[in-house]
């Protein structure tokens, strides 16, 4: 994919997003002063990295709907609430956040914390929702990915785990920031292919869990689709954040107590880094469809 290409279809996916977030917070019944801290919180948002994994991982096994975009508005929603807290004084202690000020800088820690848990609960409601093919979403089975087997496990690992090595860092990373880019792609792979709570079930167990089930699973394919939207995801996840250290170091910007260039040179991370990146792309090999996008998007994240 040339590069004009995929700056074209990575903006497309970003004007859906954030028209999408931005009727999904006029939905809301609170009032229009809270609902401004909600958009300051979601706006502007950034690369919308997660939605737009979401959505790829659908539209590469069924047509784009709108059930996909709001489940990946969900994501970026849950993304953003944890940030809130995460720059909060009892936590990382920030004062700005993509060049503007933090939340909590700017409308109070209180504020900060009610924005926080509203999008929480907002997130969760979007992603628990029904569709015309399913009555529970793919998001019930992948759920402990935000809880205590990802991103709240990995948060307090940040703060008060021992980190004493190496591999403790690479494994606080893989829960705070990794969880949820896979996450990113899983669900996207199980919405795109209709997969319920039990079909979902029956591939992480690798076996089927009932007699429908069973009659699905007869496709290997669909397993083997399975572990490679899960490996892309963990190979990424990993990437992203030593990308973030790397381009950190490079800058010349602080480097923090959880940074990988606390414990290996530059060349190493740079290894490290081209490691998970073809990592990455070696998942996408096995795929039937077009992994153009995905392909140009691990090329942002290469460092010579």
């Amino acid at each position: 994919m040339k590069i004009d290409e995929y700056k074209k279809y990575s903006d497309g996916y970003k004007e859906q997003i954030d028209a999408e977030l931005k009727k999904i917070i006029g939905e809301l019944n609170y009032s229009a002063d809270f609902k401004e801290v909600l958009e300051y919180a979601l706006f502007p948002g950034g690369k919308r990295l997660r939605p737009i994994l979401m959505l790829e991982w659908h539209n590469m096994f069924a047509p784009a709907d709108y059930y996909a975009l709001r489940y990946a508005c969900g994501l970026e929603i849950l993304h953003a609430y944890s940030l809130i807290h995460d720059d909060m004084p009892c936590m990382d202690n920030d004062d700005y956040r993509r060049g503007k000020l933090t939340v909590h800088k700017k409308y109070g820690e209180g504020m900060a914390l009610l924005a926080g848990d509203a999008l929480m609960d907002l997130a969760y409601r979007i992603l628990n929702m029904p569709t015309p093919a399913l009555e529970v979403g793919p998001f019930c089975m992948f759920k402990d990915m935000c809880g205590d087997g990802g991103l709240i496990h990995g948060q307090y690992c940040d703060l008060y785990g021992k980190i004493d090595n190496l591999d403790d860092l690479l494994d606080m990373c893989k829960h705070k920031t990794g969880a949820l880019i896979k996450l990113s792609c899983i669900s996207g792979f199980a919405l795109g292919n209709n997969l319920d709570y039990k079909k979902c079930k029956a591939l992480f167990e690798s076996q089927p869990s009932d007699e429908t089930a069973a009659t699905d699973m007869t496709d290997d394919r669909l397993l083997l689709n399975y572990v490679l939207a899960s490996g892309f995801g963990e190979a990424f996840g990993a990437a992203f954040q030593l990308y973030d250290d790397i381009s950190e170091y490079i800058n010349g910007e602080k480097i923090s107590s959880t940074s990988v260039m606390n414990y290996v040179d530059l060349d190493e991370a740079k290894k490290m880094l081209n490691t998970l990146l073809n990592d990455a792309a070696d998942t996408l090999e096995a795929l039937r469809g077009d992994t153009a996008f995905l392909r140009e998007l691990l090329n942002r994240f290469i460092i010579i």
